[in-house]
């Protein structure tokens, strides 16, 4: 393990425990409000917030099949690479449409299976600044297009990047590092999936977890967590995909987990494209031709339902190969944020769920 990682490891304990309790010398019932309340204010601007973009770019985004099928069998790993360009991707653009639409944070993803990284890295490859034609630093673009509008943004966790195991310890905690100290304020990290978590009985892809917390919370106090469901407890707010769910439909979760969730923010995740009318079937977060693609009046009801159970609403796009947003998407969301001008967050009165449940692409 290099200098950096260990100061890294200890970063924390350093940070908060030294200073604030050697040093100053504060009791430790003091020690444990300065730490918390940052991220408390934070949880209630996330409450505050309601209502957030979600943006799914990558390799994969090329294909014309979307995640099920990301790459046709006569094309190379390096051909695919080397059409990677991002060329139209306006991370302005997107902005603006997020604020237009009455958003008030982002959600992207700075790499997602397929790849590739899109961020500045010594150890994440092929990354888009580097290694491929693009040369754009996406989350860089991201960061100062959401922070000169007041929006705030998050970054997706991929799977990958959440193991702490011996093989990935130290090149995780790097980009981790390299996120929260390249690109300014972030919001919020959005870990991905907690079913491979609890899929692993012994957690061994998942040992030093709460030192990757730690060093989250160490270098960014105010930097939100979710692990969808959650896994330790320690999470500031939940994640659901496409409707709300209560606690007890996890059966995974341990108890002791679920009690120290109980009180934090749900955030409800979905998708603009579809392969079906009507809120059915496949929801598809990358970019697949021939999609349907939600309309006003979809969104509308399900923004209702999101705000009837109390919920934030993170709502997906998913950018085209080259980056541009669908028209249909930006339509959608315009229209929206017209809606939200004139009459504020609609609140359903149905029963149910946001939206019939399907497999995810």
């Amino acid at each position: 393990m290099n200098n950096v990682m260990k100061q890294s490891r200890n970063h924390f304990l350093y940070r908060v425990g030294v200073m604030s309790f050697v040093l100053i010398g504060m009791p430790i019932v003091a020690f444990c409000v300065d730490v918390t309340s940052p991220r408390q204010e934070e949880r209630q601007w996330f409450r505050d917030a309601k209502f957030g973009m979600f943006v799914h770019y990558g390799m994969v985004s090329l294909s014309p099949y979307g995640k099920t099928q990301p790459m046709p069998a006569e094309v190379s790993v390096e051909e695919w690479q080397r059409r990677f360009t991002a060329s139209k991707f306006d991370a302005n653009a997107i902005a603006d449409l997020a604020v237009e639409a009455g958003m008030k944070y982002i959600t992207f993803t700075p790499y997602h299976g397929g790849g590739p990284y899109m961020f500045r890295s010594k150890v994440a490859h092929p990354n888009s600044v580097d290694d491929l034609p693009s040369k754009k630093d996406l989350v860089g673009e991201m960061a100062a297009a959401c922070h000169k509008r007041g929006l705030k943004l998050m970054l997706y966790v991929h799977g990958s990047i959440a193991q702490t195991d011996a093989p990935n310890y130290e090149r995780n905690m790097t980009i981790i590092q390299e996120w929260l100290t390249q690109y300014g304020p972030i919001a919020g990290l959005w870990f991905d999936t907690d079913s491979a978590y609890y899929k692993d009985p012994k957690r061994s892809k998942y040992p030093h977890l709460n030192e990757m917390f730690a060093l989250i919370r160490s270098l960014q106090p105010t930097c939100l967590i979710s692990f969808c469901h959650g896994v330790t407890g320690d999470e500031d707010f939940l994640t659901y995909e496409h409707r709300f769910h209560a606690q007890s439909e996890f059966k995974y979760v341990p108890d002791t987990v679920k009690a120290k969730l109980a009180d934090k923010p749900v955030e409800i995740c979905t998708t603009l494209q579809l392969n079906e009318k009507g809120g059915k079937g496949t929801k598809m977060w990358f970019n697949v031709e021939g999609a349907y693609h939600r309309t006003a009046d979809e969104v509308w009801q399900i923004l209702g339902e999101t705000r009837r159970d109390n919920c934030n609403f993170l709502l997906n796009i998913g950018p085209l190969s080259d980056g541009s947003i669908h028209s249909a998407d930006v339509k959608t969301l315009k229209e929206i944020g017209a809606r939200l001008k004139k009459s504020g967050f609609p609140v359903s009165a149905a029963t149910g769920s946001a939206t019939k449940e399907g497999e995810d692409r």
